[in-house]
Protein backbone atom coordinates (compact mmCIF):
# COMPACT_ATOMS: atom_id res chain seq x y z
CA UNK A 1 0.00 0.00 0.00
CA UNK A 2 1.65 3.32 -1.21
CA UNK A 3 1.33 6.77 0.17
CA UNK A 4 1.90 9.99 -1.37
CA UNK A 5 5.28 11.96 -0.01
CA UNK A 6 4.52 13.42 3.21
CA UNK A 7 8.51 14.27 4.95
CA UNK A 8 10.43 17.03 3.58
CA UNK A 9 12.64 19.75 5.07
CA UNK A 10 14.98 21.97 2.92
CA UNK A 11 18.56 20.68 3.14
CA UNK A 12 20.67 21.77 0.99
CA UNK A 13 20.34 24.47 -2.27
CA UNK A 14 22.41 23.77 -5.40
CA UNK A 15 23.36 26.48 -7.95
CA UNK A 16 23.71 26.99 -11.49
CA UNK A 17 26.15 28.19 -13.67
CA UNK A 18 24.41 29.33 -17.46
CA UNK A 19 25.58 26.19 -18.69
CA UNK A 20 23.69 24.07 -16.33
CA UNK A 21 26.51 22.86 -14.14
CA UNK A 22 27.36 22.65 -10.69
CA UNK A 23 28.42 25.76 -9.03
CA UNK A 24 28.08 25.50 -5.73
CA UNK A 25 26.20 24.00 -2.75
CA UNK A 26 25.75 25.49 0.71
CA UNK A 27 23.19 24.59 3.74
CA UNK A 28 20.22 26.86 4.52
CA UNK A 29 18.55 26.98 7.65
CA UNK A 30 14.90 27.12 5.78
CA UNK A 31 13.42 28.02 2.70
CA UNK A 32 9.80 27.15 2.90
CA UNK A 33 8.38 29.96 1.95
CA UNK A 34 10.36 30.23 -1.12
CA UNK A 35 9.50 27.30 -2.20
CA UNK A 36 5.94 27.59 -0.85
CA UNK A 37 5.58 30.78 -2.78
CA UNK A 38 6.36 29.06 -6.16
CA UNK A 39 4.18 26.10 -5.60
CA UNK A 40 1.32 28.09 -4.51
CA UNK A 41 1.51 30.04 -7.75
CA UNK A 42 0.60 26.83 -10.02
CA UNK A 43 -2.75 25.07 -9.34
CA UNK A 44 -1.61 21.99 -10.78
CA UNK A 45 -2.71 18.95 -8.59
CA UNK A 46 0.69 17.83 -8.59
CA UNK A 47 1.66 19.97 -6.64
CA UNK A 48 -0.22 19.41 -3.62
CA UNK A 49 1.70 16.97 -1.99
CA UNK A 50 4.82 18.56 -2.29
CA UNK A 51 3.52 21.35 -0.72
CA UNK A 52 2.49 18.89 2.67
CA UNK A 53 6.12 18.01 2.65
CA UNK A 54 7.53 21.06 1.96
CA UNK A 55 5.37 22.15 5.81
CA UNK A 56 5.28 18.89 7.74
CA UNK A 57 8.48 16.84 6.69
CA UNK A 58 11.77 16.14 7.18
CA UNK A 59 13.79 14.20 4.13
CA UNK A 60 15.61 16.25 0.96
CA UNK A 61 14.91 19.03 -1.25
CA UNK A 62 17.22 20.53 -3.63
CA UNK A 63 16.26 23.74 -5.51
CA UNK A 64 17.28 25.18 -9.28
CA UNK A 65 18.36 28.91 -8.57
CA UNK A 66 18.98 30.89 -11.66
CA UNK A 67 18.23 34.65 -10.82
CA UNK A 68 15.62 33.26 -8.42
CA UNK A 69 13.79 29.75 -7.99
CA UNK A 70 12.31 28.02 -10.96
CA UNK A 71 12.36 24.85 -9.57
CA UNK A 72 12.32 21.95 -6.78
CA UNK A 73 13.11 18.12 -6.68
CA UNK A 74 12.67 16.39 -3.77
CA UNK A 75 12.19 13.16 -2.39
CA UNK A 76 11.28 10.78 0.49
CA UNK A 77 11.84 6.95 1.74
CA UNK A 78 9.42 4.80 2.98
CA UNK A 79 9.74 1.20 3.99
CA UNK A 80 6.51 -0.62 3.62
CA UNK A 81 7.70 -4.06 6.18
CA UNK A 82 8.66 -5.45 2.47
CA UNK A 83 9.99 -2.80 0.66
CA UNK A 84 12.28 0.18 0.67
CA UNK A 85 10.75 2.56 -1.84
CA UNK A 86 11.98 6.10 -3.00
CA UNK A 87 9.47 8.14 -4.27
CA UNK A 88 11.11 11.29 -6.31
CA UNK A 89 9.50 14.35 -7.87
CA UNK A 90 9.91 17.76 -9.68
CA UNK A 91 8.75 20.79 -10.01
CA UNK A 92 9.07 23.18 -12.52
CA UNK A 93 7.73 27.08 -13.03
CA UNK A 94 5.12 27.03 -15.80
CA UNK A 95 7.24 29.53 -17.83
CA UNK A 96 10.85 28.08 -17.64
CA UNK A 97 9.52 24.13 -18.78
CA UNK A 98 11.10 22.70 -21.86
CA UNK A 99 14.65 24.26 -21.01
CA UNK A 100 16.25 21.41 -19.22
CA UNK A 101 15.72 22.58 -16.12
CA UNK A 102 13.26 19.73 -15.43
CA UNK A 103 16.00 16.92 -16.36
CA UNK A 104 18.78 18.61 -14.74
CA UNK A 105 17.08 18.29 -11.09
CA UNK A 106 15.68 15.15 -11.65
CA UNK A 107 19.74 13.54 -12.74
CA UNK A 108 20.54 15.36 -9.38
CA UNK A 109 18.15 14.08 -7.53
CA UNK A 110 17.80 10.87 -8.77
CA UNK A 111 21.84 10.43 -7.81
CA UNK A 112 21.09 11.31 -4.55
CA UNK A 113 18.30 8.96 -4.42
CA UNK A 114 20.31 6.01 -5.44
CA UNK A 115 22.67 6.48 -2.54
CA UNK A 116 20.51 5.68 -0.01
CA UNK A 117 19.79 1.73 -2.06
CA UNK A 118 15.73 1.63 -2.16
CA UNK A 119 14.68 -1.36 -3.78
CA UNK A 120 12.65 1.09 -6.55
CA UNK A 121 11.91 4.43 -7.28
CA UNK A 122 8.70 5.46 -7.82
CA UNK A 123 7.57 8.95 -10.02
CA UNK A 124 4.11 10.35 -9.75
CA UNK A 125 2.98 12.30 -13.28
CA UNK A 126 -0.17 13.74 -14.56
CA UNK A 127 1.26 15.07 -18.35
CA UNK A 128 1.54 12.38 -20.52
CA UNK A 129 4.26 14.06 -22.39
CA UNK A 130 6.56 12.86 -19.30
CA UNK A 131 5.91 9.47 -19.68
CA UNK A 132 8.58 9.02 -23.06
CA UNK A 133 11.44 10.76 -20.84
CA UNK A 134 10.65 8.52 -17.93
CA UNK A 135 11.02 5.36 -20.58
CA UNK A 136 14.29 6.62 -21.80
CA UNK A 137 15.24 6.04 -18.17
CA UNK A 138 14.43 2.89 -18.15
CA UNK A 139 11.19 3.46 -15.98
CA UNK A 140 8.15 1.34 -16.35
CA UNK A 141 4.33 2.05 -15.83
CA UNK A 142 3.44 0.92 -12.44
CA UNK A 143 -0.15 2.01 -12.03
CA UNK A 144 -2.53 4.78 -12.62
CA UNK A 145 -4.91 6.18 -10.30
CA UNK A 146 -8.12 8.71 -12.10
CA UNK A 147 -9.56 11.27 -9.94
CA UNK A 148 -13.75 11.93 -10.56
CA UNK A 149 -15.31 15.05 -9.55
CA UNK A 150 -19.31 15.19 -8.35
CA UNK A 151 -21.00 18.39 -8.88
CA UNK A 152 -24.64 17.03 -8.96
CA UNK A 153 -26.95 17.06 -5.71
CA UNK A 154 -28.60 14.99 -3.15
CA UNK A 155 -28.98 11.48 -3.74
CA UNK A 156 -31.41 9.02 -2.71
CA UNK A 157 -30.30 7.01 0.95
CA UNK A 158 -31.50 3.20 1.43
CA UNK A 159 -31.92 4.17 4.91
CA UNK A 160 -28.91 1.96 6.76
CA UNK A 161 -27.82 2.95 9.18
CA UNK A 162 -23.80 4.02 9.36
CA UNK A 163 -21.94 3.95 12.78
CA UNK A 164 -19.15 5.90 13.72
CA UNK A 165 -15.94 4.13 13.89
CA UNK A 166 -14.39 3.96 17.23
CA UNK A 167 -11.47 1.76 18.80
CA UNK A 168 -13.73 -1.04 19.37
CA UNK A 169 -14.19 -1.80 15.59
CA UNK A 170 -9.85 -1.86 15.24
CA UNK A 171 -9.51 -5.74 14.64
CA UNK A 172 -12.92 -5.89 12.34
CA UNK A 173 -11.98 -3.10 10.09
CA UNK A 174 -8.21 -4.18 9.69
CA UNK A 175 -9.91 -7.32 8.25
CA UNK A 176 -12.39 -5.46 6.34
CA UNK A 177 -9.58 -3.73 4.75
CA UNK A 178 -7.37 -7.07 3.92
CA UNK A 179 -10.38 -8.58 2.66
CA UNK A 180 -11.46 -5.53 0.23
CA UNK A 181 -8.24 -4.56 -1.10
CA UNK A 182 -6.16 -7.56 -1.34
CA UNK A 183 -6.72 -8.80 -5.08
CA UNK A 184 -6.71 -5.16 -6.62
CA UNK A 185 -2.88 -5.41 -4.25
CA UNK A 186 -1.48 -8.53 -6.12
CA UNK A 187 -3.23 -7.31 -9.89
CA UNK A 188 -1.04 -3.99 -9.63
CA UNK A 189 2.19 -5.44 -7.44
CA UNK A 190 1.28 -2.99 -4.73
CA UNK A 191 2.75 -4.55 -1.33
CA UNK A 192 2.43 -5.51 0.90
CA UNK A 193 -0.84 -7.59 -0.53
CA UNK A 194 -2.20 -8.16 3.05
CA UNK A 195 -2.58 -4.65 4.94
CA UNK A 196 -0.81 -4.52 7.82
CA UNK A 197 -2.69 -2.78 11.58
CA UNK A 198 0.72 0.42 11.06
CA UNK A 199 -0.73 0.70 7.55
CA UNK A 200 -4.41 0.60 8.34
CA UNK A 201 -4.01 3.08 11.33
CA UNK A 202 -1.67 5.21 8.85
CA UNK A 203 -3.39 5.47 6.06
CA UNK A 204 -7.26 4.51 6.46
CA UNK A 205 -7.90 5.78 9.92
CA UNK A 206 -5.77 8.98 9.57
CA UNK A 207 -9.27 10.60 10.00
CA UNK A 208 -10.96 7.90 12.31
CA UNK A 209 -13.50 10.66 13.12
CA UNK A 210 -14.64 10.47 9.59
CA UNK A 211 -14.89 6.76 9.10
CA UNK A 212 -18.41 4.77 8.97
CA UNK A 213 -19.12 1.53 9.05
CA UNK A 214 -22.35 -0.45 7.95
CA UNK A 215 -22.75 -3.97 10.34
CA UNK A 216 -24.72 -7.09 10.00
CA UNK A 217 -24.66 -8.20 13.69
CA UNK A 218 -21.62 -8.65 14.46
CA UNK A 219 -19.76 -8.62 10.84
CA UNK A 220 -18.83 -5.63 9.12
CA UNK A 221 -19.79 -5.46 5.87
CA UNK A 222 -19.08 -1.83 4.52
CA UNK A 223 -17.00 1.04 4.95
CA UNK A 224 -16.73 4.67 3.98
CA UNK A 225 -14.60 7.73 4.73
CA UNK A 226 -16.15 10.89 4.40
CA UNK A 227 -13.38 13.17 3.64
CA UNK A 228 -13.03 17.17 3.55
CA UNK A 229 -14.32 17.22 0.39
CA UNK A 230 -13.78 13.79 -1.06
CA UNK A 231 -14.82 10.51 -0.42
CA UNK A 232 -12.42 7.86 0.96
CA UNK A 233 -12.04 4.26 1.01
CA UNK A 234 -15.53 2.92 0.27
CA UNK A 235 -15.06 -1.06 1.05
CA UNK A 236 -17.53 -3.82 1.00
CA UNK A 237 -16.59 -7.00 2.49
CA UNK A 238 -16.28 -9.67 -0.79
CA UNK A 239 -19.16 -12.01 0.68
CA UNK A 240 -21.43 -9.05 0.64
CA UNK A 241 -21.02 -7.19 -3.27
CA UNK A 242 -23.17 -7.39 -5.54
CA UNK A 243 -26.06 -5.83 -2.64
CA UNK A 244 -26.21 -2.11 -3.44
CA UNK A 245 -23.31 -1.12 -0.42
CA UNK A 246 -20.75 0.18 -2.51
CA UNK A 247 -23.70 2.79 -3.72
CA UNK A 248 -25.34 2.98 -0.16
CA UNK A 249 -21.84 3.93 1.06
CA UNK A 250 -21.36 6.67 -1.82
CA UNK A 251 -24.53 8.11 -1.41
CA UNK A 252 -24.29 8.59 2.29
CA UNK A 253 -20.62 10.56 2.02
CA UNK A 254 -21.69 12.70 -0.86
CA UNK A 255 -24.84 13.66 0.92
CA UNK A 256 -23.37 14.49 4.00
CA UNK A 257 -20.43 16.67 2.48
CA UNK A 258 -23.07 18.48 0.76
CA UNK A 259 -24.77 19.10 3.79
CA UNK A 260 -21.73 20.67 5.01
CA UNK A 261 -21.76 22.87 2.23
CA UNK A 262 -18.93 20.98 -0.27
CA UNK A 263 -20.01 22.23 -3.70
CA UNK A 264 -17.28 19.76 -5.43
CA UNK A 265 -16.61 16.45 -4.23
CA UNK A 266 -13.87 14.32 -5.28
CA UNK A 267 -13.11 10.32 -5.14
CA UNK A 268 -9.88 8.55 -6.23
CA UNK A 269 -9.30 4.73 -7.64
CA UNK A 270 -6.82 2.49 -9.15
CA UNK A 271 -7.16 1.85 -12.15
CA UNK A 272 -8.35 -1.79 -12.79
CA UNK A 273 -10.81 -1.55 -10.37
CA UNK A 274 -13.98 -1.84 -12.95
CA UNK A 275 -16.81 -2.23 -10.51
CA UNK A 276 -15.88 1.26 -8.65
CA UNK A 277 -15.22 2.98 -11.87
CA UNK A 278 -18.81 1.71 -12.99
CA UNK A 279 -19.82 2.76 -10.16
CA UNK A 280 -18.81 5.92 -9.40
CA UNK A 281 -19.88 7.39 -12.93
CA UNK A 282 -23.46 5.85 -12.69
CA UNK A 283 -23.67 8.35 -9.72
CA UNK A 284 -22.76 10.86 -11.94
CA UNK A 285 -19.00 11.51 -10.91
CA UNK A 286 -17.10 13.01 -14.14
CA UNK A 287 -13.09 12.84 -14.71
CA UNK A 288 -11.38 15.24 -13.61
CA UNK A 289 -7.38 14.34 -13.47
CA UNK A 290 -5.33 11.08 -14.10
CA UNK A 291 -2.34 10.66 -12.43
CA UNK A 292 0.45 7.69 -13.94
CA UNK A 293 3.27 6.17 -11.47
CA UNK A 294 6.12 4.78 -12.73
CA UNK A 295 9.64 2.84 -11.23
CA UNK A 296 12.70 1.72 -11.93
CA UNK A 297 13.80 -1.03 -10.11
CA UNK A 298 17.04 -0.65 -8.70
CA UNK A 299 18.53 -4.19 -7.67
Amino acid sequence: MLACIRFFVVKFRILWNNEGEVKGMRKTVSEKEECLKLIRGSREATTEGLENVIINGEDQLVVYDENGLLGVAYYSMEDNGEEMIATLGVFVVPNNRRQGIGRTLFAEMESRVKKRNPDFICVYIEDEELAPFLKTKCYKHWWASPELVYKGGQLPERGLTFVPYNESYFDRYVELVQKAYIGLHKKNDIKPYLATEDIVRSYKLNRADRVYLVLDGEEMVASVTVGDGEVDNVMVEPGHQSKGLGRASLHFAINRMLDEGWSEIRICYVEGNEHAESLYRSVGFKPLNYTMVYRKFLT
